[in-house]
């Protein structure tokens, strides 16, 4: 009785190492754990890939928009406040197929005296407020500030809602970034560029 244990027990060691020498050597399923290790790295990837893709093509448009306006109006001899609301026109069709109800437009216009000194002339806001005061310093680049010119600055900022926003991931509660762009134009007609109710 004790030599039939023994010899069922060498019988049952020998098939478990054969079954596990089978199983080391199988490399069937490898792929099927290798997919699932690597396909939720491999998503995570993809929907970030396409958020960036997203928010650089609003940057874009963003920079495209902030620098038409600037152009737009530094072709005038004269603006109005009816003038600059088409402003939001502009970026509307500009910003297609984004949405656009949530910009914020400011124009201000830039007198620089002959001792480069830079002031406000006049400024224009999509709130309806001028956002600086007639006669205020005006911030503009050093290569810009060239004696007795003026300019026009156009300040654009947007926000963006992030499309596949995973909190969890990103360890931020933000959902949405402001993008904004600013350019300044030199008037092309004359010697500036009025604006008759601002």
């Amino acid at each position: 009785m004790l030599t039939q244990s023994l010899a069922r027990f060498k019988q049952g060691a020998t098939a478990a190492r054969r079954t596990l020498k089978r199983l080391v050597h199988d490399r069937q399923g490898v792929g099927g754990v290798e997919f699932a290790i690597v396909a939720p790295m491999l998503i995570v990837i993809y929907l970030m890939a396409f958020e960036l893709t997203m928010g650089l093509s609003v940057a874009k448009k963003t920079s495209m928009a902030s620098s038409t306006i600037a152009d737009l109006v530094a072709r005038q001899e004269n603006v109005n406040k009816t003038f600059l609301a088409t402003m939001s026109d502009v970026t509307g069709a500009i910003f297609v197929p984004y949405a656009s109800n949530n910009l914020l437009i400011n124009v201000s216009a830039i007198r620089i005296d002959s001792s480069k000194s830079a002031k406000v002339a006049w400024s224009w806001s999509t709130t309806g407020l001028a956002p600086y005061a007639v006669g205020s310093d005006a911030p503009v680049p050093a290569d810009m500030l060239v004696a007795d010119t003026f300019l026009i600055r156009s300040e654009l900022s947007v926000t963006h809602e992030l499309m596949m926003y995973l909190p969890g991931m990103t360890g931020s509660e933000a959902k949405s970034l402001t993008i904004g762009r600013e350019f300044y134009f030199r008037q092309r007609l004359g010697t500036e560029v009025t604006c008759s109710d601002c």
